[in-house]
């Protein structure tokens, strides 16, 4: 099984690849007859799927840490189950004892942290924090627990990937803020009149803000190990 190294390493492999195979089809739209439309659509795709790798990465990262050490999961699960036989039977919840496998394999812990199959999800920062308070062992929980700046940028990255996946107005609402919440200095706070202009301007930097996101998730899962 990958060690939470590994899977940061393959994360940041992927983000390079993703932003390279971005850069060849900006180039290929060069001189198009619809190139900013084109443009626009390429950089909305690109964050999109970037947001979509951070989601599958945040599950394997968290997974490999509970490989590593399952103390706190395997305790926070049992302290549930526990409380849930106590909420019916008082007495019954004395008669019965969990037993647990000395090695557990991903897909015990996959089932423990979610036992609908879906991924550990965070919907914030914040709550990103809190999950990992309660599946991780102290030293690996303290990493999620983000510098202000990070915080602001992965909640920034989730309301732009819930406003690419369903362009509601009130998506739209919410990544707005989030742009304004953004320090002054950062390239990534800006006007948006259109999600897909603001994703291809390049603020005063050498790249599109869409490949800015690129660099941003890779730094911040270097934070995580």
């Amino acid at each position: 099984m990958p060690t939470p190294v590994q899977v940061v390493t393959t994360f940041r492999k992927r983000i390079d690849a993703s932003l390279n195979l971005y850069d060849e089809l900006v180039l290929a739209v060069h001189q198009k007859k619809r190139q900013q439309s084109l443009e626009s659509l390429l950089a909305e795709q690109c964050v999109l799927g970037l947001a979509v790798m951070w989601e599958a990465f945040v599950h394997d990262l968290i997974v490999s840490y509970i490989e590593e050490n399952s103390d706190v999961c395997v305790g926070f699960h049992k302290t549930r189950v526990k409380q849930s036989i106590e909420s019916k039977s008082k007495l019954f919840a004395k008669w019965i004892t969990i037993d647990i496998p000395e090695v557990l394999t991903r897909g015990h812990i996959e089932l423990m942290v979610d036992p609908e199959g879906w991924n550990v999800t965070a919907d914030s920062a914040e709550t990103l924090a809190k999950r990992a308070t309660q599946f991780l062992s102290a030293p690996h929980a303290i990493k999620f627990s983000l510098a202000e700046v990070d915080r602001r940028f992965v909640d920034l990255l989730i309301a732009t990937r819930n406003y690419l996946s369903h362009r509601s107005a009130g998506s739209l609402k919410i990544m707005k803020k989030r742009v304004a919440d953004m320090d002054a200095a950062s390239p990534l706070k800006g006007p948006v009149t259109t999600v897909g202009a603001y994703l291809k301007t390049r603020p005063a930097a050498a790249h599109p803000r869409a490949k800015l996101f690129g660099h941003e998730l890779s730094a911040l899962a270097g934070k995580l190990v």
